[in-house]
């Protein structure tokens, strides 16, 4: 949805950015800023940021925004502007720090589904907070009860934490984000220029590299339930066959064979239960990493409409494009960070599933010998797990690790692909005429 629809409200068509320092106060902002709050520079500057927010915004939500900040260099949340005629449309705000500063970027919503939830929520939440402080609770402890409210919120619409509905949000509004204006043409721009698409380029191959890599984690996952679901009346007939071996013979030999049915199923179980974690704790990395790549889109999306506009605006608003390329570069680091224990990951996880291939061969083999061992006892048929499938389990393992092996490829192909490029705008903001912020 676009940015709605109060009177004299102009819906934005780019992103309102400000900067803020390392005590809250905006020491920045855009002229799209101005217009969607309708207020002049020296009534933003100097200011606390949430007095950008309106009063539908509870105080819990900044308090976790501020949470995941202390824990990472990015956040985002859903909001709305205050304006004298009342408050905006919603707001996608994702927020980077940088060098002790904070940079925000506000790009309209689209997600109207998602943003009616939360209006509910965030009701709620400040309903809370009024409550709290009627009975004299501190503006934080009202905060904190907020806070509470809309994880509570969150919760009932699936989401087990905040940090989740961030990796759904900020995907799904990075598409329909509004595309870069036509290049400048000013020359001194060009270098700028190259080197910003070159980060939006990047960021695309890795947006689509990495969902090749929870496609094939996905795969994984499945894989190793389904295993680990086989392994269980594995074991309970290794049970009965080894009791019923007792029983049948004081011989050691249908003992032994019994010992090692056991013994197989047992390490068979523990192999596929590790391999389980290890895949989830991929998708886990891989979920992060996707939120890391959408968070630098926007931000870098904002550097291109700003330098697009350089022939417009002033001294002041060029002087928002520093702490922008310096955000991309908080969020390089991160991003090739990820990519690289992502390959490493699906690297392990990939020689897991090789292991684990073979040790289903093997229990193939023991299936067999059961067979043989039932035959020999006239033992009854119900013991046997006729239904397993150990060599399709093996075959499909195989094919797991095909998936990854030419998915950590491809990973790391772009791994250090967005960093150079961040780089790359630096250097061009560093040595273009006209530009004279020291980087």
């Amino acid at each position: 949805m676009t940015s709605s629809a109060q009177p004299g409200a102009q819906p934005s068509t780019r992103h309102a950015i400000f900067v803020t320092d390392s005590g809250g106060s905006v020491i920045g902002s855009n002229h799209e800023l101005e217009q969607v709050t309708a207020k002049q520079p020296q009534q933003i500057l100097g200011g606390p940021w949430g007095a950008l927010l309106s009063e539908t915004v509870p105080l819990g939500l900044r308090r976790l925004i501020n949470a995941r900040l202390d824990r990472t260099s990015c956040t985002g949340a859903y909001v709305r502007f205050s304006r004298s005629d009342g408050p905006t449309g919603w707001f996608l705000l994702v927020e980077v720090t940088t060098n002790g500063t904070r940079v925000c970027v506000a790009t309209p919503a689209s997600a109207e589904r998602a943003t009616q939830a939360l209006g509910a929520i965030y009701g709620e939440a400040v309903n809370v907070e009024s409550t709290a402080t009627e009975t004299g609770a501190t503006l934080d402890s009202a905060a904190k009860a907020g806070a509470d409210s809309i994880t509570s919120g969150l919760a009932a619409l699936g989401f087990k934490a905040y940090d989740d509905l961030l990796r759904g949000a900020l995907p799904a509004e990075v598409p329909v984000a509004s595309q870069p204006q036509p290049a400048p043409t000013d020359q001194a721009l060009t270098s700028v220029w190259s080197s910003a698409e070159n980060v939006d380029r990047h960021l695309e191959r890795q947006q689509a590299s990495h969902g090749k890599l929870m496609e094939v984690c996905g795969l994984l996952v499945n894989a190793a339930r389904d295993l680990v679901e086989q392994i269980e009346p594995m074991e309970e007939a290794a049970t009965q066959i080894m009791g019923a071996a007792r029983t049948l013979s004081g011989s050691a030999t249908p003992l032994t064979a019994a010992h090692r049915v056991r013994a197989s199923v047992e390490q068979s179980g523990i192999r596929f239960r590790a391999l389980t974690l290890g895949v989830n704790r991929s998708l886990e990395l891989v979920s992060t990493q996707r939120l890391l790549l959408a968070v630098a889109r926007q931000v870098d999306r904002a550097v291109l409409e700003t330098l697009s506009l350089s022939n417009q605006l002033g001294q002041r608003d060029l002087g928002l494009v520093v702490p922008l390329v310096g955000a991309l570069h908080t969020l390089a680091p991160p991003l090739a960070m990820g990519a690289a224990r992502v390959t490493a990951n699906l690297t392990r996880l990939s020689r897991e599933a090789t292991e684990a291939a073979g040790q289903v061969r093997m229990l193939d083999t023991t299936l067999t010998s059961w067979d043989l061992l039932a035959k020999r006892f006239n033992l009854p048929e119900s013991l046997i797990p006729g239904d397993l499938d150990a060599k399709g389990a093996a075959l499909k393992l195989d094919g797991m690790r095909d998936l990854s092996r030419g998915a950590i490829a491809q990973a790391g192909t772009d791994s250090g692909a967005f960093s150079e490029a961040a780089a790359g705008v630096a250097r061009a903001l560093r040595y273009a005429p006209g530009f004279s912020f020291a980087l």
